[in-house]
């Protein structure tokens, strides 16, 4: 809730003062109406009363109504443009944060739930915050104050309100209390159910392929009767609420009239008016403070459903990233150099070791390639050079600086990524190569143009109505695998950096395409150092030196021929591939 708090400013607190104001009055109004009931009530019993003076209290009862209703509506208005900003501060923020997490962040948190609290818990809140701050201000003061004003009036009546309110507030407690863990386990069953949507429909080809709809029909009843079973017990639950109020309103009404009735008629007649005023009064008075009860419902059940999405916001909000900028007064040694000495590495919240004892050296202009089956720890290598994980023990040096001593901006901006599954956005191909920090070296569509050159996309690019700035639809779904990969191998070349990072990122090219592409990139930009994770043996013979790995250990090094000659591992490779 305190990290919550935080994003309320100082305009906000403002509103919220003023809101406080218009509630106060209207407040007020609604206490005065009574009032000039109980004198038009007299009035009416009473010989000799004007007309005017009738009309005069119904005057002042209109006045007073249209007043409340001005301060209601003012208080709804400020309220629904504060929680407008707050809810977008806290959503900017949401995503500030999650940009800024590693992949064990990623790991703890699923995707589908981080877009859930992104979206469907910060709407909640907004809810709360505009529905809540109108409420929270007015109704307990209404309740306090009017229960205050019919307190003294007659004992008999102060005994049945208090009975009806105590059973009123009592089971609005039970509900509550009842319907807050349905409503936590809701949400974690909406998490699935958005985590199982993403994944159909990002799978859509692949379902049609085998004809599996009915499998993933099974997968996705299960959890959806489960939040269906869930959300009937909650609108169940709520669903009583409703019907209770208003028979407890009637019922308390019914009681006040009854004992009235006694009262009145038992007392001496010339008090029978006074009293009869007074149970007119009372009655308002009783009335107003059990719609204050029902706005407190509506706030409370709410609240529920607001802290729930608040708890499980602020569980974001709070998590700090693992992987954190590093020492800056170290300094680098060294130029496009890249050395992991007795790395070892495990996943978080894994017990075995996916890497041993990894000693991998790549000097300035470089090609190292590292190779071995799937599963063998390729790709986790890779990732250790841009800080995506931190190793366990070892250490990982860029330009002979260990990278956990680099602030993240400035280690990543030397090196060119290009990972395993080829990821563009939605927009045009020219912003997709001058992605990012690449518009510092991307600024003419000259650049644009060398590097999707380079990347071998530029055949296929000019043959676009519109060419460069053609279409790119969400993933890049309008494009092939190849078109795809060499959209992305483009946008690393257009980054101009020290170090390429290809991780299996020519696997969707065909070998004539891959070999112009690693000769036009050698030829280009011979003095960066190339880091190659593959599968083919072809697409790496010709590095410099080659890491053979099997089961998160090195078990060769050396050229491609050498490792034919002494590593059993790679030899067994280049049979399968018929490389022998």
């Amino acid at each position: 809730m305190k990290t919550i708090l935080r994003h309320i400013k100082k305009r906000e607190w403002i509103y919220i003062l003023i809101c406080a104001a218009f509630a106060i009055v209207s407040i007020w109004t609604d206490m005065k109406i009574p009032e000039r009931m109980r004198i038009i009530t007299v009035l009416l019993q009473t010989e000799g009363s004007s007309v005017k003076e009738i009309m005069l209290s119904g005057l002042y009862m209109l006045m007073f109504a249209v007043l409340g209703f001005a301060c209601t509506l003012m208080t709804a208005f400020l309220s629904v443009k504060e929680g407008a900003a707050i809810a977008t501060r806290i959503r900017g923020d949401l995503f500030d944060k999650i940009i800024s997490f590693s992949m064990p962040e990623m790991s703890r948190f699923s995707t589908s739930s981080l877009i859930m609290r992104c979206t469907e818990d910060v709407t909640q809140i907004q809810t709360f915050l505009v529905t809540g701050t109108v409420i929270t201000l007015k109704a307990p003061v209404t309740a306090v104050v009017g229960f205050a004003r019919i307190s003294g009036v007659n004992p008999v009546w102060t005994f049945i309100s208090g009975v009806v309110f105590a059973v009123t507030v009592a089971f609005i407690l039970v509900i509550t209390i009842v319907l807050k863990p349905l409503i936590n386990k809701f949400r974690q069953k909406m998490d699935e159910i958005t985590m199982m949507s993403r994944e159909h429909l990002e799978g859509i080809k692949v379902i049609h392929a085998f004809r599996s709809y009915m499998i993933h029909k099974k997968r996705f009843e299960d959890p959806n009767s489960e939040t269906a079973a869930l959300s009937s017990k909650a609108m169940f639950g709520i669903s009583l609420l409703s019907p209770f109020l208003d028979t407890m309103t009637n019922l308390l009404n019914i009681l006040i009239f009854l004992a009235g009735a006694y009262i009145i008629g038992s007392a001496q007649s010339g008090l029978r008016t006074g009293l009869f005023a007074d149970m007119v009064t009372f009655s308002s008075y009783a009335l107003l403070v059990m719609g204050a009860f029902v706005q407190q419902l509506i706030m409370y059940m709410g609240m529920v459903q607001a802290l729930a999405s608040i708890r499980r916001v602020e569980e974001v909000l709070v998590t700090e990233p693992s992987i954190r900028d590093g020492n800056e007064q170290t300094a680098e040694t060294e130029e496009g150099t890249v050395e992991l000495s007795h790395v070892s590495f495990k996943y978080p919240n894994s017990g075995d070791y996916v890497l041993e004892d990894i000693n991998i050296c790549a000097k300035k202009g470089q090609t190292i390639a590292i190779i071995g089956a799937t599963g063998s720890g390729k790709t986790s290598i890779l990732n250790l050079i841009p800080r995506f994980y931190d190793v366990t023990e070892g250490s990982v040096k860029v330009n002979g600086r260990d990278v956990r001593d680099y602030r993240i901006k400035e280690l990543r901006e030397k090196l060119g990524y290009i990972p395993q599954k080829s990821i563009l956005f939605s927009g045009s191909i020219m912003e997709n190569i001058a992605y990012g920090d690449n518009g510092r070296f991307a600024e003419t569509l000259q650049v644009v143009k060398r590097a999707a050159q380079l990347g071998q996309a530029k055949e296929f690019i000019e043959k676009e109505d519109d060419g460069y700035n053609a279409r790119v639809a969400e993933g890049g779904s309008n494009y092939s695998g190849g078109q795809r990969q060499r959209l992305t191998i483009s946008r690393a070349i257009a980054r101009d950096p020290e170090i390429y990072l290809f991780d299996d990122s020519f696997s969707a090219l065909d070998f004539k395409t891959d070999k112009e592409l690693r000769n036009g990139l050698r030829e280009a930009a011979g003095y960066a150092t190339i880091l190659i994770v593959a599968q083919r043996i072809g697409t790496i013979m010709s590095a410099d030196r080659i890491y053979v790995v099997d089961d998160g250990k090195i078990v060769g090094c050396g050229t491609h021929e050498e490792l034919i000659r002494d590593c059993e591992v790679y030899k067994e490779i280049a049979v399968s591939q018929g490389i022998l």
